[in-house]
Parts: structure tokens; sequence; C-alpha cells
């Protein structure tokens, strides 16, 4: 798919390029040496209606960044503080206090192991199953919102593409209507402005593309960094070898909140049949 893009874009610049070339070759070899305009007077000539698609994808884009870059970091992801934490009341067997703390956070950190803690009565596959099943929800939504990147980045040049053509139809227009030679300034002029659009839809796609892989790149080093930390920590729940069920560790009886069956109240226990029948003969 990239590559027919590639070479749809390739084709329109050659096109493009060579009407340029023609309309030069159509300017009388006497004509005198036109002033150079200015290039931020050729891009406010050249504006399209395609161009405010352009730069409202331009906002997007930027706001996407910026939210990038604010939302994932590791004081985000994956806080040392957090992990240390967690850590220490793990080893010293407080569940109850670790879960309660994660629960209070949102970070992703806490979120992945808030979901394998609740698994402890299922056991430590349990847990580690459910810790990669959080990982991998959490790190797909991150990667859902940086492809927007990299979708407003493939549609900047088709953009400016559909700018371009626009222009060269009413280049084109003026060229008819002025009458061959007369119409040869004009016709530069006008290719000249709506090549502004491919500019615009060029520079869109440069910036998109572009921090799209660097978001994506640190999405995946930050996540992957932090899932691994999880399972670190749940090694500490991992039954020993050889150990019979019986003697596996249980981390819902010692505290963890979702997994504590010991604080239940014990149903009442049935009468028994002789002092239900004993009642009548004392009286």
């Amino acid at each position: 798919m990239h590559a027919h893009f590639r070479e749809r874009i390739a084709a329109a610049s050659l096109w493009l390029l060579s009407a340029c070339v023609v309309a030069v070759g159509q300017v009388p070899a006497s004509a005198p040496a036109a002033g150079r305009q200015p290039l931020l007077q050729i891009i406010c000539e050249g504006i399209e209606i395609p161009s405010y698609f352009i730069f409202a994808g331009s906002i997007v884009v930027i706001a996407l960044i910026v939210e990038h870059f604010l939302t994932v970091r590791r004081a985000v992801i994956a806080p040392p503080t957090q992990v240390g934490r967690a850590r220490e009341q793990i080893e010293n067997r407080d569940f109850r206090a670790c879960l309660d703390a994660l629960r209070e956070s949102r970070t992703f950190f806490a979120q992945t192991m808030t979901a394998a803690l609740s698994h402890a009565r299922h056991g430590f596959d349990a847990m580690h199953e459910a810790a990669l099943e959080k990982s991998s929800e959490l790190s797909g939504r991150m990667f859902r919102r940086a492809e927007y990147l990299n979708i407003i980045g493939n549609l900047g040049p088709l953009l400016g593409l559909l700018g371009t053509v626009w222009g060269m139809i009413e280049a084109f227009g003026s060229l008819g209507a002025g009458g061959g030679q007369a119409g040869a300034g004009d016709l530069a002029g006008g290719i000249s402005k709506a090549l502004v659009n491919t500019l615009l839809g060029l520079s869109l796609a440069i910036v998109g593309i572009g921090f799209f892989g660097m978001c994506r790149n640190r999405i995946d080093s930050l996540t992957v960094a932090a899932t691994v930390e999880v399972l670190d920590l749940l090694e500490y729940f991992r039954p020993a070898p050889g150990a019979r069920p019986a003697e596996r560790p249980a981390p819902a009886a010692t505290g963890a909140a979702p997994a504590a069956t010991s604080t239940r109240p014990a149903p009442p226990r049935p009468a028994r049949a002789s002092n239900v029948d004993a009642a009548p003969e004392g009286s």
C-alpha cells in the first residue's frame, strides 16, 4: 500500500515538474526578468480550500504530540517510588496495604499489578496471565492514540495533492481564457501557487510520520519495562519447586483483599435431629 502511495506521489510530482518546464518554455526569451516574490507571500496566495484541512490536521498533530509527552513518561507509566514501595510491602507480606495503595493509582504499573493481585486466589499462573492481559490492554490504548499521527501524516500529501490539482485547474483555466501566450505568465504564477499545497502537505507528513515512529518506540520501551517490573514482583508468589498443592503459598489468605475468603462468616450449623425430637418428650 505504501509503495503504491509513493508511486502516485512520484508520478504527480513528475507531472507537475513537466508542466512547469512547459510553462517556462512558453515565456518569450525577450521577456524582462520579473521581480521575485517572497516565499511567505507565495504561500499566502497559494492557500486553497484543502489547505485549511492541512492546517486543522497540523493542530491535531501538535495536540497529540504534546499529549503524548505529558502522559507517556516513566513518572506516569511506572514511577520508581511506587515500584519500590510495592516491592517492600510484598517482601513484608503486607498484601492488603499494597493492593489498597495500588488501587488508588492510575499508573500503568499500578493497574497491571492490581489486575494480577486480584487473581491471587486462583494461583500464580492466573496472576501471571492477568498481568500480561492488562499490560496488553493498556499498551494497546496508547498505541491507538499514537496511530492518529500516522493516519494524519499519510493524509497530508494527499490533501496537498488535492490542493495542487485544484490550483492547476484554475491556472490552466486562466491560460485558456487569456489566449495562449498572453496567459503564460499567469500559468507560471498559478503553478507556483498550486505547489504551495504540496509543500504544506509534505510538511504535515514529515512531522506526523516522524513523531509517530518516535512515540511508538517510547510507548514500547516504557510499557515493556513496566511489565517486566510487574512480572518480577510476581515471582514472590511462585510456588516452590516440588511443593504439594497444600504447601503452596496462598497470598489471598495472608491479606490480599479480593482473595481473602477467611473473612466470610461461617454458615449456621443445622440443629441435630436428636435435639429436635427430644423437645416433645421433655414437655
